[in-house]
């Protein structure tokens, strides 16, 4: 390529690149402002802090806080960010039908901008003031000024609903911002007794009234359900009377993880889970309230619902051998190749058929909890079938101690009179019943098909 060609190029692109420059400082400009000529404010509704609304009721006052907005006036109160960003879309794009600059206000009673029906103050990166008046003589039509600009302008009424809503309307409906990952404690207090649970470990463990490991999804869906609360109304339900009775009311306490102020919900009614509505009061949002009927879970959780249904849980990765007994036969199995082999008989086991059992034992979830049952009223002093995965940890292990460790495991004894075989699951003093069907399968194990004295 000669050096006249190069030159050629080189003033095509130049140009090329003017033009672009020139559309994005003239043309686009040029297009933003005419389209922003149809709308009676220019603002960036991103940049406001702080919103004023003064009306015939009074004044209502938005501020602008870190993690959010908040109602300053005439409440103290979260505010619900969907109204507030509401507002400002519909005063950001009030569209403006038609304006006459040279009317003076002060000289235009029919427009009622002298004092005005509502004036709007936006404060931020620019402060925007609007003043609403009456109603033209089209509909949904009003007359409006904005600071700034001379005259009277015709806008759409849509600002009017919002703008002049009852403070209520711009409070946070949601009881809480928490969510069940943001609980490290929580206590349930009812007449019939008091159910607290705290994380331990990264666990949930139910402290009163028993002992217990907790079921982590349960928990979950009991805290996000409460925590998620929609407030119906703020302030006492009409024509209501206060609880005389323990029983009509239920509390709950909840600890916040990293510290802070408990958040404390009691909640008044029959808890029947039919009545839509409940009263409630909440200190952290004013006091007296009337929350979504859900809020009844709260008179009928109990410990059985938030337990740990499961015997245990063995990773078939971490197992180095599984005893079994049923029947009077005891076998141990031991990983050899593809195949678990048992001490006792020499039958083997496949791998398929041990991941089923260790599938059955996974997965089986405690159908009650029987704490008040002996061992020897349900068989379970001499148990009839049992079940352990155990780990052999080396002498080089980091653990305490080397040798055999169980990983889990229970034992089974007698049939439950409303179904189910009564167990204990490894290291539990509890008495508990599960289906048949883990029984079954680990006296299936131990007399694995060719099995020497196998009654089968």
């Amino acid at each position: 390529m000669n050096s006249r060609a190069t030159l050629v190029l080189l003033a095509l692109t130049i140009l090329a690149v003017g033009g672009v420059f020139y559309l994005r400082q003239s043309v686009l400009p040029t297009r933003e402002s005419a389209e922003n000529q149809r709308y009676a404010a220019v603002f960036d509704p991103e940049e406001v802090d702080e919103i004023d609304i003064m009306r015939g009721s009074g004044k209502l006052a938005l501020r602008k806080e870190t993690g959010g907005w908040r109602l300053t006036e005439p409440n103290e109160d979260r505010a619900s960010p969907e109204a507030v960003d509401r507002l400002l879309m519909a005063a950001r794009f009030m569209e403006m039908r038609d304006r006459q600059p040279g009317r003076d206000p002060e000289n235009f009673p029919e427009a009622a901008l002298v004092p005005p029906r509502l004036r709007i103050e936006l404060r931020g990166g620019e402060n925007t003031g609007i003043d609403i008046g009456a109603g033209t003589a089209l509909p949904q039509e009003v007359f409006a000024r904005v600071d700034g600009k001379s005259g009277v302008m015709r806008v759409a009424d849509t600002i009017i609903e919002l703008a002049d809503a009852a403070p209520e309307k711009f409070r946070d409906p949601r009881l809480t911002e928490f969510t069940a990952d943001d609980i490290e404690k929580f206590t349930v207090r009812r007449a019939d007794g008091e159910m607290t649970l705290r994380r331990d470990r990264g666990r949930w463990m139910i402290e009163k009234p028993v002992r217990a490991a907790a079921d982590p999804q349960a928990v979950r869906a009991f805290l996000d359900s409460l925590l998620g609360l929609r407030i119906d109304s703020f302030g006492p339900p009409a024509g209501s009377t206060p609880a005389t009775l323990p029983a009509q009311e239920a509390a709950i306490s909840l600890t916040p993880r990293g510290g802070g102020e408990d958040v404390k919900l009691r909640v008044t009614g029959p808890g029947t889970g039919e009545t839509p509505a409940l009263p409630a009061f909440f200190e952290n949002r004013g006091g007296e309230i009337v929350v979504d009927g859900s809020a009844g879970t709260l008179f009928t959780v109990s410990p059985e619902q938030l337990r740990n249904r499961s015997l245990g849980y063995a990773d078939i990765d971490t197992v180095d051998r599984i005893r079994l007994e049923a029947d009077g036969k005891t076998v141990t199995l031991r990983r050899e190749g593809e195949n678990w082999v048992g001490d006792t008989d020499g039958d083997k086991r496949s791998n398929d058929e041990i991941d089923s059992l260790v599938a059955a034992f996974n997965e089986a979830k405690v159908g009650s909890f029987r704490t008040a049952e002996s061992a020897g009223a349900v068989g379970l002093a001499a148990p009839a079938r049992k079940i352990f995965f155990y780990a052999w940890l080396s002498e080089n292990t980091a653990e305490d101690a080397s040798g055999t460790h169980v990983i889990a495991g229970a034992d089974f004894g007698n049939e439950a009179p409303e179904g189910g075989v009564y167990a204990r699951a490894a290291g539990s003093d509890e008495t508990v019943t599960v289906p048949p069907a883990l029984p079954d399968a680990v006296r299936a194990a131990v007399f694995a098909p060719g099995a020497v004295n196998s009654p089968r």
